[in-house]
């Protein structure tokens, strides 16, 4: 097939969602398909405001860009990350084009808003003060709505969760034929090599990555704080930006601060070496699209405590695989910490099914079965004969 990907974002292997982009490119290459490219400096922007270039000149660069494609290409599928292509959707729609237009997302934005701001009223999390808050909810509501008018006109939707799928079909109203969950893999490097062996030396040392309050920083800060002061023995590191460092060490407590290291964002490299030191990974989010941490941890024979949202709630097994846990739930991150802490047996078990587990997913399988729903759709009358 020949196929176009576009995604507002740089081309980085490292990054979430475009990582994924990147990984599934190569892939899709890999398979034999033709592929070609265009990311954030190929489509252009002159708005500096996030969310303004978002509502106001997204969708027209991608109208633009993707007409363009289509008709010089000779693409038999246009794949374009999250509903900013809704104007490009319906543009293909009207001009009844054949071929398959694939809205990606890494994450559903409405979902996600509607998720967090029950979390941001619970755990008090500062949201835009009144009145200035209308405009931004206003500005909010367009954005969601994207989503919405992308699915009227796409051919198909790809998620990473099977809550994100769910949502697509009840709440947008997609035919469930027409909306695959495909879950996201590890980077190559963290199966290439084999994984230490969880030692009880090993479990003693805890990681949590992440410093949005969506990524369970409340709950790990006081998890932390109860488990270091039980335990001497053990030792923690907090992977988050620079500019975070001072708001995350003010939650956690003060006694135990001088034992969470903060080495900053990293490379994938240098973050390797993290889940190789470390025994106990701490994904306890509030929401994901997917989370390829949990799923790099699995693969260097971590035990993950996580929680059911995103690729965790696919792919985790409790007391199988990992761990999962209620959400904003401290006592429930200290309880499992303590299972692997003082049963090493459990411990080494689970990071063996954790390895196994990640090495059932691979960049190559989510390209294979992109592919195959490439193929699926393609079988399927076009939206605009169904309408």
């Amino acid at each position: 097939m020949r196929i176009l990907f576009a995604a507002d974002v740089p081309p980085d292997q490292n990054s979430g969602a475009a990582g994924t982009e990147y990984q599934t490119i190569q892939a899709l290459r890999e398979l034999g398909h033709k592929v070609d490219e265009v990311w954030a400096k190929d489509l252009g922007r002159r708005i500096r405001h996030g969310n303004l270039h978002y509502l106001l000149e997204l969708p027209r660069t991608y109208r633009r860009t993707l007409a363009t494609a289509r008709r010089q290409g000779g693409y038999e599928v246009l794949h374009v990350n999250q509903g900013h292509c809704y104007l490009a959707a319906r543009q293909a729609f009207d001009e009844r084009w054949p071929g398959v237009f694939i809205f990606r997302s890494h994450g559903l934005d409405d979902r996600m808003g509607a998720v967090l701001s029950r979390w941001r009223r619970e755990l008090g999390s500062p949201a835009r003060p009144w009145p200035k808050a209308l405009p931004g909810r206003v500005l909010d509501w367009l954005l969601d709505r994207h989503i919405a008018l992308a699915c009227r006109y796409i051919s198909g939707a790809i998620v990473s969760s099977s809550l994100d799928r769910d949502f697509l079909i009840s709440h947008h109203g997609m035919p469930s034929v027409r909306v695959a969950c495909l879950p996201q893999a590890a980077s190559p490097r963290f199966l290439g090599a084999p994984p230490c062996p969880l030692t009880p030396d090993r479990a003693k040392h805890l990681l949590f990555i992440g410093s949005e309050f969506w990524k369970g920083t409340h709950a790990v800060a006081a998890g932390l704080t109860q488990l270091l002061s039980e335990d001497p023995e053990l030792l923690a590191t907090w992977v988050c930006p620079e500019r975070s460092r001072a708001a995350m060490m003010e939650i956690l407590g003060p006694a135990v601060r001088p034992r969470v290291a903060f080495p900053g964002w990293m490379s994938q490299e240098s973050l390797m070496g993290l889940y190789d030191s470390h025994g106990v990974l701490l994904c306890p989010s509030l929401f994901e699209g997917f989370c390829k941490a949990f799923l790099e941890g699995m693969a260097r024979g971590m035990c993950v405590i996580g929680t059911p949202t995103g690729g965790m709630c696919d792919i985790v097994r409790d007391g199988g695989n990992g761990f999962v846990v209620p959400f904003n739930d401290p006592q429930a991150i200290v309880a499992a910490t303590r299972r692997v802490l003082r049963n090493p047996a459990l411990a080494a078990s689970i990071a063996t099914c954790a390895r196994r587990t990640a090495s059932e997913y691979s960049w190559l399988r989510t390209a294979s079965e992109t592919a195959a729903f490439y193929q699926q759709l393609q079988e399927l009358p076009p939206r605009w004969a169904e309408a």
